[in-house]
C-alpha cells in the first residue's frame, strides 16, 4: 500500500460515515472561559462539568470548546419545573 493509497481510503471512509451534521449557523463556539461567563460560573465549574462528562464538549487542539447549543441543552436539562403555578398579579 502506498502513502496515496492510505489518503484515499481515509477519505473513501470519511465518505462512507454518511454525511456530516449540519450546524445552525447561529451556533457559537465557546472556550473555557466564554463558556463559563455564559454559564455565569467559575473556570473550576466547567472544568468539573467536563471531567465528570455533564456537558458536551469537543477539542479544538488541545483546547475544549463547547458549542452554544450544547450549553443551552445542559441548562435546559437542570432547569427545574415549579411545583405550583405561578400567582397571577
Amino acid at each position: 500500500m502506498q502513502a496515496g493509497d492510505r489518503h484515499l481510503n481515509f477519505h473513501e471512509t470519511r465518505d462512507n460515515l454518511g454525511p456530516r451534521p449540519s450546524l445552525n449557523a447561529g451556533d457559537q463556539l465557546h472556550d473555557v472561559d466564554s463558556a463559563a461567563d455564559y454559564l455565569r460560573c467559575g473556570r473550576r465549574l466547567i472544568y468539573r462539568l467536563v471531567a465528570e462528562r455533564r456537558v458536551k464538549f469537543t477539542y479544538a487542539g488541545r483546547s475544549l470548546r463547547f458549542w452554544q447549543t450544547d450549553l443551552d441543552a445542559y441548562l435546559e436539562a437542570r432547569a427545574v419545573d415549579p411545583i405550583h403555578p405561578p400567582l397571577p398579579r
